[in-house]
């Protein structure tokens, strides 16, 4: 089984993911920019460079040279160039690889848009908190006028937390609407460029491409997640955790638990079932306070960091969607832990290393790749210098998109 791992960032889960599909004996390709911490893990990888001027070509090229089989995009910009590639390319193979590694065409528009998921969601029967698009400061007010506060406002195509703003009165909605309602400024494609090696931002700033806006209801409570590997509609192994640690009230998770959370499965059942998708799927949830009901929040059509986390039967993502894409038995392998605390490497160990969590949770390191251990735990390029973390902060604040 050739498998082709596609990303234009630099996250720590694409090496965990990468390694995780080696070991279960997929022959593995990856696509990156530059620099990417996958450099460092010796496991037999090849690579490809990802291409910011010509990203589709590259891509294009990478599946060809790969002869790939499946394609497994980790994250939010390799979605969005997958579908581009399937609209754009005269080879019907890479069509047909495209929609066998992550679903049917029809399910491309919705996968990226955050207010038309929730929709599917809901006609699937699944909790969601109530949502609309907004396209103006003028339908902002008047959603005000009868819609209490606090709200969450989210931007298409931004992740990590960034481009997600809890708001509590109109004036703030405004603010982050403002913020948000713009196109890419060259400034931060070239603070981008020099500061973090991700090239990528030129395309959009190029384009003057503006993110579609949604206000969702806020739901008072705690955040959880899922991840499940499908096929075809399918749901074939999943895990489900809830949030004890993250980086911000709307960032990633740093520490999970494992939970066993029937609601949360079944509505990715649905949702899965309902789009006919494939691949690796990743779900945000509340749990509300008041009931305990899980609300779904949004979907991620990509690669999670729990997905390389083996748990055992029904749990071991990797093992599952390779198995069904050869059409062979999937095969029980031992969890690496039976711990239900799940701690995230290299979070933890770098922005809060006294932490308890670390001796009494799974501490999720690759020891068994020591080069990429010394890679992960180095200061991101952001972080090497005071004026490159003060610069870093500004720029948030400037554009509204701060977490928490």
């Amino acid at each position: 089984m050739n498998v082709l791992v596609s990303t234009t960032c630099h996250l720590a889960s694409t090496a965990r993911l990468t390694m995780a599909l080696s070991q279960a004996g997929a022959s593995v390709s990856i696509i990156h920019p530059g620099s990417h911490p996958v450099s460092a893990v010796h496991a037999p990888v090849r690579h490809f460079r990802y291409s910011a001027v010509q990203p589709l070509v590259s891509l294009e090229g990478a599946i060809d040279r790969a002869k790939a089989d499946l394609v497994i995009p980790c994250d939010e910009r390799a979605v969005r160039d997958l579908h581009r590639l399937h609209a754009v390319t005269r080879n019907r193979g890479v069509r047909a690889l495209i929609e066998r590694s992550l679903g049917p065409e029809r399910s491309f528009p919705i996968a990226t848009t955050r207010h038309d998921l929730l929709m599917v969601a809901r006609e699937s029967g699944v909790l969601v908190p109530d949502s609309e698009p907004v396209t103006s400061l003028e339908e902002l007010r008047a959603l005000a006028a009868d819609r209490p506060f606090p709200w969450v406002v989210k931007a298409d195509g931004s992740w990590a937390g960034l481009g997600v703003r809890i708001v509590r009165s109109l004036a703030e909605a405004e603010e982050a609407y403002r913020a948000m309602d713009r196109s890419v400024a060259f400034s931060l494609a070239l603070r981008e460029a020099l500061v973090e090696r991700d090239y990528f931002w030129f395309r959009p700033w190029a384009a003057g491409q503006r993110p579609h806006i949604s206000v969702q209801s806020f739901v008072e409570g705690r955040a959880a997640n899922c991840a499940v590997a499908c096929w075809r509609g399918e749901v074939l192994a999943g895990t489900a955790v809830e949030v004890v640690n993250a980086e911000s009230a709307t960032g990633p998770s740093t520490v999970v638990r494992v939970v066993d959370n029937p609601e949360m499965m079944e509505a990715a059942r649905r949702v899965v079932a309902n789009l006919g998708l494939s691949g690796m799927v990743g779900f945000d949830f509340m749990i509300e306070a008041a009931t305990g009901r899980a609300f779904m929040i949004e979907m991620n059509p990509r690669n999670t960091p729990i997905v390389h986390v083996r748990l055992g039967p029904g749990h071991d993502l990797v093992e599952a969607l390779l198995a069904r894409a050869a059409g062979r038995v999937a095969r029980e392998r031992p969890p690496v832990t039976d711990r239900d605390m799940i701690v995230f490497f290299p979070h933890t160990w770098k922005h809060d290393p006294n932490s308890s969590y670390l001796h009494t949770g799974f501490h999720d390191v690759p020891w068994e790749e020591p080069a990429l251990v010394r890679e992960l735990v180095r200061p991101e390029m952001r972080e090497r210098t005071w004026a490159m973390r003060t610069a870093r902060q500004l720029w948030l604040k400037s554009r509204g998109l701060r977490r928490g």
